[in-house]
């Protein structure tokens, strides 16, 4: 019995002992939270006071006064707790200075000098200046201090610079045109026989300009080289004595003549002026020949006078009558000549000054006469007038045994129409022919070329088709 109730106290004393740790355990946990809880309100109120005291600090640090920041130079020149203002009388006065510096460009035995300025450099001061001003002042107020803090350490801002490449073209040459030999094209003189005297190209030696611009537009405008060495370079010549002879006029081609009534003055007045125009005009390999081109614009002031001309199938006065018999007389020599016939048109009524089929009226600025030169050579135009005739001559690389005929065919022939009109200032059954009338055509015109006698093409020339003009009576009532 004894020894049970010693193992009951026993078991009931460490039951005591236990539940007096835990609560000793639960007591030692409540403090040590209350110290971190402690601790943490304490250092963060720190934090925050430290934080508060940074940020004034930095505020206090970065604030704007109106300056430049310390440390900041521009193109060297130190501008670091300047106004704008400070700073750009310093500014301006280095641009002065770096736009007047020299370099020589050696040409070999001479070097003429010139100013920087001169060759095109444009500086922008304002921009640099700018930038310089706004350093420190743009993002947070960590992005202020940290542009503080670098720019002490030292931030340099060059002038941004470019070169006027048209001023610099035109500054090089003035004092570099003495130097260059350019090339010269052969060309040819036209002598009194209407064939060619050539006279032989030279090649050139020029100044490489492109050379010298990308030496110029590398230079370190700061400090620049004294001087820099102009290379040169050849300059072949674009039209050469050879390609001369085999395109040079060697002769004629074809020749053409028309007959004109010298007494209707202003029209023969008109056909001289026009044939003034086309004399010795060339033509290129190549190029089109156009009559409107060569002749110009018909006026007054050009000399041409008031003559018959054929407007909406009738004869009626109009400025320039009978310039149509040039283009005519052109046409006909080109057809001979073998040239290409680019545009052509016949009158509305038939002529008589060439054959049917074979007239070229024109109007400026649109209805021409035109001829593609394909005649593998230059053409020089030839124009005489004698008392009633006028005569144009293609001069051109011959081709020898080449000879070209125009043959035509009149398909239709629309007959006259006889028109009676009432007069009544005259007598019943009197009549009086006032405009004699002539039939229309239609006629298809072919050009045949031989060589040595033989056919070698035979073409199709554009169809031509003429009114008729009525025969016209007044008669009496």
């Amino acid at each position: 019995m004894d020894d049970t109730e010693d193992q009951n106290r026993s078991k009931s004393s460490k039951l005591v002992s236990v539940t007096e740790l835990d609560r000793g355990d639960n007591n030692s946990i409540k403090r040590s939270s209350l110290r971190r809880k402690r601790y943490f309100l304490i250092t963060s109120g720190l934090l925050l006071i430290i934080l508060f005291s940074v940020g004034a600090l930095a505020m206090i640090y970065t604030q704007d006064q109106k300056r430049i920041l310390k440390g900041v130079t521009i193109a060297g020149l130190n501008v670091g707790n300047l106004t704008q203002e400070e700073a750009k009388e310093i500014i301006d006065q280095e641009v002065n200075n770096l736009l007047s510096q020299t370099i020589k460009l050696n040409v070999g035995q001479q070097a003429p000098e010139v100013k920087l300025e001169d060759l095109g450099l444009v500086l922008d001061a304002d921009l640099a200046l700018q930038e310089a001003y706004d350093s420190g002042r743009k993002g947070s107020i960590f992005d202020k201090v940290l542009a503080i803090i670098t720019a002490g350490k030292g931030i340099n801002i060059n002038f941004h610079h470019k070169w006027d490449e048209s001023k610099l073209q035109q500054t090089l040459k003035g004092p570099l045109a003495e130097f260059s030999d350019p090339a010269t094209d052969a060309t040819f003189q036209i002598t009194k026989e209407n064939t060619m005297t050539i006279i032989r190209e030279h090649a050139g030696l020029i100044i490489d300009t492109e050379a010298l611009i990308t030496q110029i537009e590398g230079i370190n405008i700061y400090k620049p080289v004294p001087e820099l060495k102009v290379e040169f370079k050849e300059q072949i010549p674009t039209l050469t004595a050879a390609q001369l002879e085999d395109q040079k006029i060697t002769g004629l081609l074809a020749s053409y003549t028309t007959r004109f009534d010298p007494t209707q003055r202003a029209r023969t007045e008109n056909i001289k002026i026009a044939a003034k125009a086309l004399d010795m005009v060339i033509i290129k390999p190549g190029d089109t020949l156009s009559f409107n081109q060569i002749v110009g614009e018909r006026t007054v002031e050009a000399g041409y006078r008031d003559a018959y001309i054929i407007v909406n199938g009738q004869f009626v006065p109009g400025l320039a009558g009978g310039i149509c018999q040039v283009s005519s007389t052109l046409y006909n020599t080109g057809l001979l000549a073998n040239l290409a016939v680019i545009q052509r048109s016949n009158h509305d009524l038939a002529i008589s000054y060439v054959p049917l089929g074979q007239d070229a009226t024109v109007a400026y600025p649109d209805l021409d006469l035109q001829f593609n030169n394909d005649s593998g050579g230059y053409l020089l135009i030839r124009t005489r007038m004698n008392y009633n005739t006028i005569t144009i001559e293609l001069y051109g690389k011959v081709k020898p045994g080449q000879e070209v005929f125009i043959g035509n065919i009149i398909e239709s022939i629309i007959p006259a129409v006889e028109q009676r009109l009432v007069d009544e200032t005259m007598a019943h059954g009197e009549s009086e022919l006032k405009q004699e009338g002539q039939p229309g055509y239609i006629v298809k015109s072919v050009r045949n070329v031989k060589v040595n006698g033989v056919i070698v093409s035979s073409q199709p020339l554009n169809q031509s088709r003429y009114s008729s003009l009525p025969r016209i009576y007044a008669v009496g009532p």
